[in-house]
């Protein structure tokens, strides 16, 4: 089985609105967590409604620090492997399985084996020559296996480096390159605190079943206009605000479940603050002046004290008018407010 490739190397990124086009009506790598409800940062209903209106997710501080972040991890794990195991480690594209046209990837690296000549093969500088030796683009045949490079700032969720132990999201998603590229195994090699890390693990065929059950049934929807249920992720609340921009000054009949349910997550709400209150005011009774609480060797908590800077606009407003207006900006609040209870 040989994927498709939709484009190449040089071409499959955010800054090429190709990239974004081949991908709206399918589903990626990066994508199949959100479709089965394991991603931290998207849900099927927000994932359904940014592909249906063609949203770009923005750009933001850890995407750009893992793009930048992205070569020196994918050097280091090709340094730190035997230098004569003839591995070819070059970028990829955006690829297509060959049955299933919407299942898509676009890997970070392909590994593939390699000539005598390809171990120094520049490829990354010189992409269209022909290594003189096996006279292919940088390797031989077909790929062995895809690696992916991340950045994290904890290890809590990974497992010990050498393992398969990874965060079940990142899981899904080279075990959905794998049956996209059609390879049997994985790599994902990580910066976080105190260095580098790198994880390997191979194709399941029993989570992949249900892994495109899921691409699926979701690709269904986007045909058939169907959108997801809403459910509880904070990127399900943040669409339904970005679906509904202005405000009509009028009202609106809810349905009994949804108000009796809003009603009783308020008062759960409210509860759950005051006996959080309660038993923070225990804590910092029992800790004293001290940083860190423990229970049965495990930490609890831990305490800090330092200064807040703030400016005062008020003042700033009064004392300095045209400097206060240079400066000021605007953003756009979406507060919903629960109407008080009787008294």
């Amino acid at each position: 089985m040989t994927a498709v490739e939709l484009l190449p190397a040089e071409l499959a990124n955010p800054a090429n609105p190709d990239w974004h086009k081949l991908r709206r009506d399918g589903v990626t790598a990066s994508e199949i967590a959100a479709v089965l409800g394991i991603s931290p940062w998207d849900s099927p209903f927000s994932l359904y409604w940014q592909k249906v209106n063609g949203w770009v997710t923005d750009d933001n501080e850890a995407m750009a620090t893992g793009r930048r972040v992205e070569p020196v991890v994918a050097d280091w794990w090709t340094d730190a492997h035997d230098p004569h195991a003839n591995l070819a480690v070059v970028r990829a594209g955006l690829y297509a399985h060959p049955d299933r046209p919407w299942q898509l990837a676009t890997p970070d690296r392909l590994i593939y084996m390699g000539c005598a000549g390809c171990t120094v093969w520049d490829y990354e500088q010189r992409p269209d020559t022909r290594c003189e030796d096996c006279g292919s683009v940088g390797h031989t045949g077909s790929p062995l296996s895809v690696l992916e490079c991340k950045w994290t700032g904890s290890w809590d969720g990974w497992g010990d480096e050498g393992t398969d132990d990874i965060p079940v999201y990142y899981r899904a998603q080279v075990l959905w390159q794998c049956d996209v590229l059609g390879v049997d195994e994985w790599h994902l090699a990580v910066l976080g605190p105190g260095g580098f890390r790198a994880y390997a693990g191979r194709r399941d065929e029993r989570d992949l079943d249900i892994m495109r059950h899921a691409g699926e049934q979701f690709v269904a929807r986007l045909a058939a206009g169907d959108p997801p249920d809403v459910d509880d992720h904070s990127a399900t609340l943040a669409t339904v605000k970005r679906l509904h921009p202005d405000l009509v000054d009028e009202q609106v009949e809810i349905s009994p479940a949804t108000a009796a349910g809003y009603r009783r997550a308020r008062a759960l709400k409210a509860a759950a603050q005051r006996l959080c209150d309660r038993f923070e005011a225990r804590l910092r009774s029992e800790m004293g002046a001290a940083r860190v609480a423990v229970h049965d060797g495990q930490k609890l908590a831990t305490r800090s004290i330092y200064d807040t800077a703030r400016v005062d606009t008020k003042r700033l407003r009064a004392d300095h008018p045209g400097l206060a207006a240079d400066y000021a900006t605007t953003s756009t609040t979406d507060r919903l407010t629960p109407a008080r209870g009787k008294r």
